[in-house]
């Protein structure tokens, strides 16, 4: 009977100190449906370190919650980017284009007046290590300074990464990936005294980094009606949402469209 009360006590000590060990969080966007995304929060205290010479540095957050899906501590959210730029100093730029099948799944406003705006490619989960994981993602990333915009969680030794840069119309241009095979993780530069970043969880081609980095243009001049670049899709009434389901039919042979 004691070994029984004793096993007991035991296992309840453990499921405790389990429960304790994690920390769930939300993303604020329900304009978009997200059942396909299995995203699981974690927390860490501590950033990766990285060589001292590294453009990119780690700066410490006190939680960081599996970016760029999910936030990090001190960030707000919006379901477009129209409302978040509403909330910056300065003139909001944004992609105008993005990989095909890929749409605004939420925009931020994180700390030092940094506009952050995530991308995903919907119906693209798979499956890494009996979990679900997403690979097709886009972050965008624009701020007053180069050190702001890289302030992410993103550690290029930690993927394998090497950093390179190039010298641009508007000075370097930073990369991150691998230069050998012309792959790029990430691409960072400066224009007009803003800093700008983008971040493939994937890496892409270095030809299309670089298009989509061409492609930066102030909000105003994206048609409010891209949707899958601005967000803030629409909220269908009850009305549309039968219309939709309406089947016709033929009624002299009975047959169904």
């Amino acid at each position: 009977m004691r070994k029984l009360l004793y096993k007991s006590v035991l296992a309840t000590m453990a499921v405790g100190l389990l429960s304790a060990g994690y920390v769930s969080a939300d993303v604020v966007n329900d304009s978009i449906s997200t059942d396909n995304i299995g995203v699981s929060a974690t927390v860490t205290n501590d950033m990766p370190r990285v060589h001292p010479d590294s453009a990119i540095k780690a700066l410490p957050r006190k939680i960081l919650l599996e970016w760029p899906m999910k936030t990090q501590e001190g960030a707000r959210n919006w379901k477009g980017i129209v409302e978040a730029a509403q909330q910056l100093p300065y003139e909001a730029e944004a992609p105008s284009y993005i990989p095909y099948g890929y749409q605004l799944y939420t925009a931020r406003q994180d700390r030092n007046d940094v506009l952050e705006v995530v991308y995903y490619k919907k119906g693209a989960t798979i499956y890494r290590d009996g979990e679900k994981y997403i690979d097709s993602i886009m972050a965008y990333r624009m701020g007053y300074s180069l050190d702001t915009v890289r302030d992410t969680p993103y550690v290029p030794s930690e993927y394998d990464d090497f950093e390179w840069s190039k010298s641009g119309d508007s000075g370097e241009v930073y990369y991150t990936g691998n230069s050998e095979t012309h792959m790029v993780r990430s691409i960072t530069w400066v224009k007009d005294g803003m800093a700008y970043f983008l971040f493939f969880l994937e890496r892409v081609k270095e030809a299309d980094a670089e298009f989509y980095k061409e492609h930066v243009v102030p909000l105003k001049s994206i048609d409010t009606f891209r949707y899958e670049l601005v967000g803030n899709y629409p909220i269908k009434t009850i009305e549309e949402i039968k219309q939709e389901h309406v089947v016709p039919m033929k009624a002299k042979t009975g047959v169904f469209y």
